[in-house]
């Protein structure tokens, strides 16, 4: 099982939100350099069999995602604005914030009073994270760009309270 969020495909502005902070991670500097590296490192990550979490915020090439290996499920974001039946083309099948063996999956960060004791597992906040041990960013820009394994999130090999990225850690 794996996690990614934020992806946003053929989004060139996303390349100069955060001081470029998404072009220095992943060391790109055109939107199709950076799709192509995002469908690599999947490439390279995911095998058929295995589940991926996309947790919103597609951008506008989601159709080349369906050659992607992999049962892909989708939590929504604040920018996938089509309705549900054209993600399903794609995805597998589009979820609202579920848990997921003791952990949250959500887009946007959940509200420590809804958190119950158990992690949550997000996107949406891009090189902003949380610095709370309960939150895991899988952001494009925290994981570099490659689906976070679930083993590394439960081992606590993935963290990301403790390396919340600003634009001063780039240079």
């Amino acid at each position: 099982v794996y996690f990614i969020s934020d992806l946003h495909l053929a989004h060139a502005r996303v390349l100069t939100f955060c001081d470029n902070h998404r072009s220095k991670v992943l060391g790109v500097s055109t939107i199709e350099e950076h799709d192509e590296l995002i469908f690599d490192l999947w490439n390279d990550t995911v095998k058929r069999r295995d589940k991926v979490f996309v947790l919103g915020d597609l951008g506008w090439g989601i159709s080349r995602m369906q050659a992607l290996p992999g049962r892909k499920i989708l939590h929504m974001g604040n920018h996938d604005t089509e309705p549900v039946t054209k993600y399903l083309e794609t995805f597998d099948d589009v979820v609202g914030p579920i848990k997921h063996k003791k952990h949250w999956m959500s887009h946007h960060p959940m509200h420590e009073s809804e958190l119950w004791g158990l992690p949550n597992i997000h996107g949406h906040t891009h090189s902003k994270g949380v610095k709370d041990p309960r939150y895991i960013n899988v952001c494009i820009e925290m994981c570099a760009g490659r689906p976070v394994n679930f083993e590394a999130i439960k081992s606590g090999e993935y963290t990301t309270h403790e390396r919340v990225l600003s634009a001063e850690d780039m240079t």
